[in-house]
């Protein structure tokens, strides 16, 4: 043969033993289920940002607590569909909404700005021009309930809206982006801040005004993005009157308003030495709306619904896979890279090294590998690098013991007697000669080793000892039982992470098991 032909059978000797190695593989369909699962895992790990759809810190509240997956939406068709019910979110169509004055003043005005660019955005402008001695009519007397402002002159805008269910929603949350400038004695004197207030109301059809957001200053001019959660006596006033139980309803129509408006406060003169009356000022103030949303949760939401916390299950999930794979296969390739390291030296050496190493490794055998696991985490602090840790050290026990038992049996063996009369290095002769001929029994004991881990970490995340503000599967299950899910039915947040656990499990049970009989020359024997 010419040493081109045979340095070319040489360079392609790599692709025959990938290719034969992958031909005996997926004789074994276990094997085959167990990649295509490990596969999709670990799309659902590089690809959680793309997917998840929001937030997936466990502390994020995105709706009320333990909302159904909105895919069961399915079994009660009449069921409150979450979503934001303002037609006109970015304020970009003149024919939704309405600028309203009220009152006989002229100092207000406002404008529908639309976009000229996609950079740009469209926006409700209104103005307050105070002139120092112009009069504002007061209300009188003041609005008992305090939502109307306390002037009878004052500009809004207005979207409505229809309620289309004979529900209340479960949660209700209102945002307003805008920005405050002012001018004058608004933006100069002390007091020019209190002169005035940005109000978000809820107006039902029956005319009745729920205030449930007023601004306070300093006004910087910079944009604020500002949500308000309503409370459950906030949702009855605005909601409560369409709903028709069976003998009419309080509201004559089914139409919710939602508006946003500036008004003047009355500021009292308490005394001397305190602020001049409001009608010695001069000056402007300008609010710019650029975003209005009214987002009501009904009992469904999201592709797994929410946690106790009301965070985002299926975007916890998703990055849940993160933390498992990461955890497992970091913390399973040190402790092989321990166990490999151990086995060899206390098994090549014998001696005393085998005496004292074979000690050590009963001993952490001995101790219940649980509590010692929980001690070492409170110890050390909840982190995802102190898991790691903690699991190594435990972990590489019965990856010594394995290794040492193989390189008994081939130190002794001819072609490590005939590398020893030649001169070798027991450093040569354990890395040449003995490690390849027991690596075929690490990438079993790998896979197994990061079922280990990962079993592992979801129990100490589950006892509380890791990072609270990471999200894991076994987090997900401790927020479960701690929240109540079993008392309120919330059986998504128990039985999804459970699946996800158990999965990747047996994905990598199933890889480990067909490796070992494709790799162990007695198995494959067989």
């Amino acid at each position: 043969m010419s040493d081109v032909k045979e340095g070319r059978l040489r360079g392609t000797g790599w692709y025959i033993s990938i290719t034969g190695f992958w031909r005996e593989f997926r004789k074994h369909r276990i094997g085959v289920i167990g990649v295509l699962a490990l596969v999709l895992f670990v799309v659902m790990a590089v690809g959680a940002p793309i997917f998840a759809t929001h937030d997936p810190s466990p502390s994020i509240k995105v709706g009320p607590r333990f909302m159904a997956p909105q895919w069961t939406e399915i079994f009660d068709p009449t069921g409150v569909v979450t979503k934001n019910y303002l037609l006109d979110p970015n304020l970009d169509s003149d024919s939704i909404g309405e600028i309203v004055v009220e009152g006989s003043s002229g100092e207000f005005t406002g404008a529908r700005n639309f976009a000229a660019s996609p950079a740009e955005n469209s926006n409700v402008t209104f103005e307050w021009t105070h002139i120092a001695n112009t009069s504002i009519e007061f209300r009188s007397p003041p609005d008992p309930n305090g939502d109307l402002p306390d002037t009878l002159d004052f500009i809004y805008y207005a979207q409505t809206f229809t309620w289309e269910y004979e529900r209340l929603p479960k949660d209700v949350n209102i945002t307003v982006s805008y920005n405050i400038v002012t001018t004058g004695d608004f933006l100069t004197n002390e007091y020019g801040g209190k002169m005035f207030e940005l109000m978000l109301w809820v107006i039902d059809s029956s005319g009745n005004w729920t205030r449930i957001f007023d601004s306070v200053p300093p006004y910087t001019g910079s944009h604020v993005d500002r949500p308000v959660d309503l409370g459950f006596l906030d949702i009855v006033e605005g909601w409560d009157g369409m709903i028709d139980e069976g003998d009419g309803q309080e509201d004559p129509t089914d139409r919710l308003t939602v508006a946003v408006g500036i008004a003047p406060t009355y500021l009292f003169t308490s005394s001397a030495s305190g602020p001049e009356p409001w009608t010695y000022y001069n000056g402007s103030v300008t609010a710019t709306i650029t975003h209005m949303e009214c987002v009501a949760f009904g009992d469904y939401f999201g592709i797994l619904g929410t946690t106790d916390k009301g965070a985002d299950a299926w975007s916890q999930l998703l990055f849940g896979s993160r933390i498992s794979l990461y955890i497992g296969l970091v913390a399973a390739s040190l402790s092989t890279a321990v166990g490999v390291a151990v086995g060899m030296i206390s098994g090549y050496f014998g001696g005393k090294v085998d005496e004292v190493t074979m000690r050590v490794v009963d001993f952490l055998l001995v101790i219940p590998r649980l509590p010692l696991l929980m001690v070492l985490a409170a110890f050390l602090g909840p982190s995802v690098d102190t898991i790691i840790i903690v699991i190594v050290i435990l972990g590489w026990t019965g990856t010594s013991r394995l290794i040492r038992s193989q390189v008994l049996a081939e130190k002794n063996k001819s072609y490590v007697e005939a590398a020893r009369a030649i001169g070798a290095t027991d450093t040569y002769i354990i890395f040449k000669h003995i490690l390849p001929n027991v690596t075929p029994l690490l990438f079993a004991d790998v896979t197994l080793g990061v079922v280990a881990a990962i079993l592992s970490e979801s129990a100490l995340s589950f006892l509380g000892l890791t990072d609270p503000s990471e999200p894991s599967w076994g987090r997900m299950l401790a927020d479960a039982q701690i929240g109540g899910a079993f008392g309120n039915g919330a059986w998504w947040v128990v039985i999804f992470p459970g699946l996800m656990i158990t999965a990747i499990s047996l994905a990598f049970t199933f890889i480990g098991h067909t490796l070992d009989q494709v790799l162990n020359p007695r198995l494959r024997e067989r």
